[in-house]
């Protein structure tokens, strides 16, 4: 029979193992390295959404439709698919990890992945949805811990910056 210390220390253990994570950790990218990985950078408002389970029904992902405003990289239409993984189907919720989170009438820029003939991916997961409020474009990286944070230099790792040199940096990938 375990006496004490050793019986806290073993307590704490299993309840330290038990509590979820408190975020995904991720290699810091910058705004070029996401323009570059991706098929198009779209800046836009989000305009509705649908969430629905898999075939199989353990996963949940929900499908932005977003109205592009302007295309900064690549070729993209009028109205985007972005296909984001998570979401909520009725009582059934489902969280994930360095998912970025869209909001329903977000301005956004958007740097997407083809996956499908009709739908897209955010290149970067949560690093690759930036905000944009008033002047500023700004990415939500709360849920991230960077293992690393250096980026190539001249480059600009994806932060809040100015709009205006959000799109410059995009534009000039070729």
């Amino acid at each position: 029979m375990m006496r004490g210390p050793m019986r806290v220390l073993v307590l704490a253990a299993v309840l330290l193992s038990a509590m979820p994570a408190l975020g995904a950790q991720a290699v810091a990218v910058s705004v070029e390295e996401l323009a570059r990985a991706s098929d198009a950078v779209v800046r836009g408002r989000v305009t509705t959404s649908r969430a629905q389970r898999t075939d199989d029904g353990l996963r949940v992902f929900t499908t932005y439709e977003v109205r592009t405003s302007a295309v900064l990289r690549g070729q993209a239409p009028t109205i985007a698919h972005v296909v984001v993984p998570g979401g909520v189907v009725g009582r059934f919720g489902q969280r994930v990890d360095a998912a970025p989170a869209i909001a329903p009438d977000e301005e956004v820029v958007l740097f997407l992945r083809h996956a499908g003939p009709d739908a897209f991916r955010v290149t970067g997961l949560a690093q690759g949805k930036f905000s944009v409020v008033g002047p500023v474009a700004r990415p939500d990286l709360s849920e991230l811990t960077f293992i690393r944070t250096s980026v190539r230099h001249g480059e600009r790792r994806a932060e809040e910056m100015p709009l205006a040199e959000l799109e410059r940096r995009v534009r000039s990938i070729r």
